[in-house]
């Protein structure tokens, strides 16, 4: 019998082609779906450690009577020998780290002196804590420290110590000042020879910022008069998104426990002459992005706003067009959330 021959039939050139255009509108299709899913998870993420940072300083707020403090306004930095309050020149993350969990990262370099203490401050200065940074944004780093100005601090024998460092680990989120500006400047500049001294108008008294915290002072619950659901804690922080990384950016170059500085709190304030002062995504380009206003900014790199929380925990989305009266009523404890007509 005659063998027969099976014939074996292939892809012509066009089937193949209309194969590879359905899976490409395919994957078009998928794509944002798969990328915002992946941002939700992000958000979501973000939400759950601004939660637990603010859950924190409530826990401080319920252990010493007092939200932590912001620090010390220039080159001062996180002491691990100086407790909290008027005393501790490092930020509102420094004195919150032993209520996240993070004892160790504050103790580092406690009852040491000598090259010893500044090594190991140095090493906590550049590890990056998992919490205090937005996964939408970037990781902890550390980041480089370009500008290599020189952090103070106690030396642990009741002098002070200078130390430079090169690489700074950063946080994203910032402590509301409340309706404030210029708030640097107006913080008194401790000189490492008033490292222990008692100076008039130090700290500045609750009546001089209306927010949560400020330099070397911070409010008890019993002065957040508008309700602790109805007043921020704290934001995302606005960063350059060409600056992530760079460290060159004046509003995000130092160490993330730097005292009072605008890398660590940021302002709810706004007038007729800065209207949009409000929270701005990442990636927005301004016009002064090195000026004092930019540098108060909240903002984010989620794409419908910036994340806030509240002094009883809860956290939720600021809209980049929300209404900024209202928006500085959220960052003012004690107006009773009456508008100022002033600012129209």
């Amino acid at each position: 019998m005659r063998a027969q021959l099976s014939s074996r039939q292939g892809f012509t050139l066009v089937e193949l082609l209309v194969v590879i255009a359905i899976i490409g509108v395919l994957v078009a299709l998928l794509l944002p779906a798969i990328q915002a899913a992946r941002e939700a998870a992000r958000r979501a993420q973000c939400t759950s450690q601004l939660k637990n940072l603010t859950l924190g300083m409530i826990n401080h707020e319920s252990t010493h009577g007092a939200w932590p403090a912001s620090g010390w306004s220039g080159r001062w930095t996180g002491d691990p020998d100086r407790g909290t309050g008027a005393r501790q020149p490092g930020s509102w993350l420094f004195a919150t780290l032993p209520y996240i969990e993070a004892q160790p990262l504050h103790d580092m370099g406690s009852g040491v002196a000598g090259r010893a203490r500044t090594d190991l401050l140095k090493k906590r200065d550049a590890t990056p804590l998992p919490i205090a940074n937005c996964p939408s944004r970037r990781d902890g780093g550390p980041y480089p420290y370009p500008h290599g100005q020189a952090a103070l601090t106690g030396n642990g024998q009741g002098g002070v110590i200078e130390y430079t460092f090169e690489q700074a680990a950063r946080c994203d989120y910032a402590v509301s000042v409340g309706d404030e500006t210029n708030f640097d400047v107006r913080c008194i500049q401790i000189s490492p020879s008033d490292y222990n001294a008692n100076i008039p108008g130090f700290p500045p008294s609750l009546d001089e910022f209306s927010g949560v915290s400020f330099c070397g002072n911070a409010v008890p619950n019993r002065s957040i008069t508008d309700g602790l659901s109805k007043t921020m804690a704290l934001g995302e922080k606005w960063v350059p998104v060409a600056d992530y990384d760079t460290g060159s950016w004046k509003g995000d170059d130092w160490a993330m426990f730097v005292g009072f500085q605008d890398d660590t709190v940021r302002s709810t304030y706004y007038n007729n002459r800065d209207p949009d002062h409000v929270p701005q995504p990442d990636g927005v380009t301004l016009s002064s992005p090195n000026d004092v206003a930019a540098r108060e900014l909240f903002g984010s790199s989620h794409p419908s706003g910036c994340l806030a929380s509240m002094c009883d925990g809860s956290v939720s989305t600021v809209s980049y067009d929300v209404d900024a009266e209202v928006f500085r009523q959220m960052g003012h404890r004690s107006d009773d959330g009456q508008p100022k007509p002033s600012r129209r």
